[in-house]
């Protein structure tokens, strides 16, 4: 059958099969998923390839989470990889590491990007949920800012209701406002389980201006959902443009505003020396 004809039965199954996929019904509960440390994957590493050593890497730093994407907008399968991302679900899940797929829509085919959110929540099967979501909430290409800003809105909120159980996470951009204007940061808040602001710096900037920099990050997420509350968890990074100190820098910004979790994009670009920031991040204060 063409994928026209099966879109309908895609949307039910998804509905179906979202139950084992589910890891929490409490909030509080959805949120902690996306609290400690993480490391990222995205499907132009090499790393995605090889999930013995993505879990080896994530168990000998202490890496709670695994962040994988499933695809993209423009990608050429609504799950690239899939053998291995469930492989890595198996090995991960072996340690106690969670596995949380993500996908970057792209808003200009609202069903392609729905489907592609059901493949990445399904992409283990029954018998092997992912731990949750996370939704990459950054692409341009609708260049109406209002009607780009809507649809943001519609899929969160689909999303949601169609996986009303699953651990979910709004990643956005760390200067939305200045990049699409018109950004919906209440009700990605409202939908989602946790934001995690992509809190990318600049190589030019000092380590103290990196550490400020990145708990204005945390801080700006809150004032915009208007919830001082708001879990918010720090991705650092691009690790293969900064140095070491930088993104310990960034540990310590993403720890003085009381982040609940902290994570480096991405694992292929991480160094033996990088990993100190996870480190810096976890360590008592005091």
């Amino acid at each position: 059958m063409r994928v026209s004809r099966l879109l309908p039965f895609l949307v039910l199954l998804g509905f179906i099969i979202a139950g084992p996929a589910t890891a929490a019904s409490d909030p509080a509960q959805r949120t902690a998923t996306f609290a400690g440390t993480g490391v990222w994957v995205d499907i132009y590493d090499e790393t995605i390839k090889q999930p013995d050593f993505v879990v080896s890497e994530a168990v000998a730093h202490g890496v709670t989470t695994i962040y994988v994407e499933t695809s993209n907008y423009h990608s050429p399968a609504d799950v690239m990889f899939p053998d291995q991302i469930r492989q890595m679900i198996t090995l991960a899940h072996q340690y106690g590491i969670k596995v949380v797929p993500w996908y970057l829509p792209g808003y200009k085919r609202m069903a392609l990007d729905r489907r592609r959110l059901l493949a990445a929540v399904n992409v283990g099967g029954a018998d092997l949920p992912v731990d949750g979501l996370g939704i990459d909430i950054e692409a341009d290409i609708v260049s109406n800012r209002v009607v780009r800003a809507a649809r943001v809105v519609a899929m969160v909120q689909w999303t949601r209701a169609t996986f009303p159980d699953l651990p979910i996470a709004g990643i956005v951009p760390r200067d939305a406002l200045a990049w699409w204007r018109i950004f919906p940061y209440t009700e990605i808040r409202a939908n989602t389980d946790a934001m995690l602001p992509m809190c990318y710096t600049s190589r030019n900037l000092t380590p103290a201006q990196t550490t400020a920099m990145t708990a204005a990050c945390v801080t700006t997420i809150r004032e915009q959902t208007g919830d001082p509350n708001a879990p918010v968890h720090v991705i650092a990074g691009v690790t293969d443009f900064l140095k070491t100190r930088q993104l310990i820098a960034a540990a310590r910004g993403a720890k003085a505003a009381d982040s609940i979790g902290f994570s480096l994009y991405n694992l292929e670009t991480t160094t033996a020396a990088d990993w100190r920031a996870l480190e810096v991040w976890q360590a008592p204060t005091g």
